[in-house]
């Protein structure tokens, strides 16, 4: 099973569609590589929860349970701009995809179709 079902974010994370193609990534170099889950479920699994526990973070801010906070969002909102931030979020750069085709010509593997 893979997509956003497989790793069960929340919509508050806004992380669903991003964890997903990495669980595809990452599932289809592991088979590929090793012919194993394994290695998959080992490199994936910290930036998957890292990833989940971001819930808190986006709940927080999206539904404030005080006037206070509430005004502190909402003065945030107005302040955004069109430019996105120079670094993301840790948890959302906490992976980075290996090179499978690289990897795949160091086992051997001449081409990859």
């Amino acid at each position: 099973m893979v997509g956003e079902a497989a790793y069960a974010p929340s919509f508050l994370t806004g992380q669903g569609t991003s964890v997903a193609l990495v669980g595809v990534y990452m599932l289809a170099r592991s088979l590929a590589t090793t012919g194993a889950f394994d290695a998959y479920e080992r490199e994936t699994r910290e930036f998957v929860e890292l990833n989940q526990a971001q819930v808190g973070v986006g709940n927080a801010a999206l539904f404030p349970v005080t006037a206070e906070a509430l005004a502190r969002r909402d003065s945030r909102l107005r302040g955004l701009t069109a430019l996105t931030p120079d670094t993301g979020r840790p948890a959302h750069t906490a992976l980075a995809l290996p090179d499978p085709v690289a990897e795949l010509w160091h086992l051997g593997h001449r081409s990859v179709d």
